[in-house]
């Protein structure tokens, strides 16, 4: 019997995710959100189908995002957009009853690719040698952040411990 799956994600414009039991191959992808410029409430909306759809299509039983980075961002549309994302998850995992968490994102890269300051291809490397193939940064990000999870919440099955890598299932 497979343990309670565990969902991560990379909360963003283009959302990473990736989805499984510990003792599982996860699924992954990533979601491209709405453009809307300062129409928050549409991009708002859409993520909320979304997560909600994916809850009810997955039923995580730990749901765990990537603590907000908004420094830097230099436009209050999109620092909005990423604390509101947080806030719609929690929201989203609160009402299906699911523990939800976030996790910082320079322990997840140091964890995950070595380097509390990894890149995008460093974080892509990462993923592949895991025997997982992501299609961008945001997929390898939610992969980082899904095995720090498990790593954290089931060591016994941990990849990052015991370095026993498989292929997941790209979606």
């Amino acid at each position: 019997m497979a343990l309670p799956k565990i969902l991560a994600l990379d909360l963003a414009t283009r959302l990473g995710w990736a989805c499984g039991s510990p003792d599982g191959e996860p699924t992954y992808g990533s979601k491209l959100l709405p453009s809307t410029g300062s129409d928050i409430g549409r991009f708002g909306d859409a993520y909320d189908q979304w997560i909600l759809d994916m809850i009810t299509l997955e039923s995580p039983a730990l749901v765990v995002f990537e603590a907000p980075f908004v420094g830097g961002t230099g436009n209050a549309n999109t620092a909005r957009k990423l604390m509101g994302l947080c806030w719609q998850t929690e929201i989203a995992c609160y009402r299906r009853q699911i523990r939800c968490m976030e996790h910082g994102n320079t322990s997840v890269k140091k964890m995950f690719a070595g380097n509390g300051r990894a890149e995008k291809h460093e974080m892509i490397a990462a993923a592949q040698r895991h025997g997982w193939n992501p299609k961008d940064d945001h997929a390898a990000d939610a992969l980082g952040l899904w095995a720090c999870a498990v790593h954290e919440r089931a060591p016994k099955y941990s990849r990052l411990k015991l370095g026993a890598l498989g292929a997941g299932r790209a979606a």
